[in-house]
């Protein structure tokens, strides 16, 4: 005889068989089982008698010491019994497990749609304490708001794959507090809520941020942008947050970490729309833009505190080159790079080629 498998539900309905046909019917075998707690074995007597059953054994499903459900299996009871066993074991197993994600996962949208009421809103209400509170959020405590960035531009698997990485990260590797919270922000975007009543958090929060961003970059070759927040005040989410957002736009450009406490003309620079950056590139820098020797000369001279000899030694030039290619400069493009108005024009231009990242056309 053919063994087949049965699983049925609390009403005594079986909801999945390898017998397509049994499945919907009601299993009279299955309700004696559900209400005694213990297994049936079922001869072909008991077939006769009993309504939509077959020869066989059914065991009890527990969760949480209760009885959910019947696994059973056809065939004769002392043959089938030790595979029976096993498998009620492990549908208990798979079942625990697929209760437990959905658990984790109702309580982790719970905790986005909480966080990103917070960060849109002004001021928090005794309310909204009360359900940080069910949630385990304490809304009374200052933290650090940290974004990530998973480098879009692999594929989707790789990114899906990305994403169950950084999870498992933050729970394995990251050195955190309880009250620290990891939750997926979009796509391949985290946000990071830190602890930050410590005052070594800031120190402690820039070690384990490196290390996150070299690991990924070390083991699976991915990119990661961090955008870190400064504002470090009970209730003011929101502010942390829209500083952490600057910063991981600034990050983005070259995958690094950026504190927004270290942006100053970034800041401004990233308010600035892209047509009026190009203009801004070409009029300052067209004459000597695609001159790399002369944009390298002068990223040094400005680098090096406009140091003519430290300057020098960088370039590995001797100091009359060196004043030779600043003239150059000043020639071309009718700015001189040593007076303070000139130095404010080639700084701001250098850094929007910087934030740019690639080259600007000139028609």
């Amino acid at each position: 005889m053919t063994e087949h498998l049965i699983v049925v539900n609390g009403q005594g309905i079986i909801i999945a068989s390898t017998d397509k046909n049994r499945i919907g019917s009601f299993h009279e075998g299955a309700t004696l089982v559900m209400k005694s707690g213990h297994r049936l074995h079922i001869t072909e007597r008991d077939a006769k008698r009993l309504k939509g059953v077959k020869p066989g054994i059914n065991l009890p499903i527990y969760y949480n010491k209760k009885v959910i459900g019947v696994i059973g299996i056809t065939g004769t009871p002392s043959v089938v019994e030790p595979y029976a066993e096993l498998l009620r074991r492990m549908t208990e197993l798979i079942i625990r497990e697929a209760l437990q994600k959905e658990k984790e996962e109702r309580e982790t949208r719970g905790l986005e749609s909480f966080f990103y009421e917070w960060i849109h809103i002004q001021d928090v209400d005794q309310e909204f304490i009360n359900r940080g509170q069910i949630l385990g959020v304490s809304v009374e405590i200052p933290y650090i708001c940290v974004l990530f960035q998973v480098d879009v531009n692999h594929r989707d698997e790789v990114l899906r794959e990305a994403q169950s990485l950084m999870a498992d990260f933050f729970l394995r590797n990251f050195e955190r507090d309880p009250t620290d919270f990891f939750i997926r922000w979009g796509n391949g975007k985290f946000i990071l809520i830190k602890d930050a009543k410590n005052q070594n958090a800031p120190k402690m929060l820039s070690r384990e941020l490196t290390k996150w961003h070299q690991y990924f970059k070390k083991h699976y070759g991915i990119n990661l942008a961090v955008g870190v927040g400064k504002t470090i005040e009970p209730f003011k989410m929101n502010h942390t947050y829209n500083e952490a957002k600057k910063a991981l736009k600034v990050a983005q450009k070259h995958h690094e970490i950026v504190y927004y406490e270290d942006l100053l003309l970034d800041i401004v620079l990233e308010e600035i729309s892209v047509k009026t950056k190009h203009e801004f590139i070409n009029r300052i820098l067209s004459e000597i833009q695609s001159d790399q020797e002369l944009l390298e000369t002068i990223r040094v001279y400005y680098k090096k505190q406009l140091s003519i000899k430290d300057s020098a030694d960088a370039l590995h030039i001797h100091i009359n080159t060196l004043h030779y290619r600043l003239n150059q400069i000043k020639e071309l493009t009718g700015i001189n790079p040593k007076c303070p108005e000139g130095i404010t024009l080639f700084l701001i231009a250098l850094s929007l080629l910087k934030l740019d990242n690639h080259p600007i056309n000139e028609d």
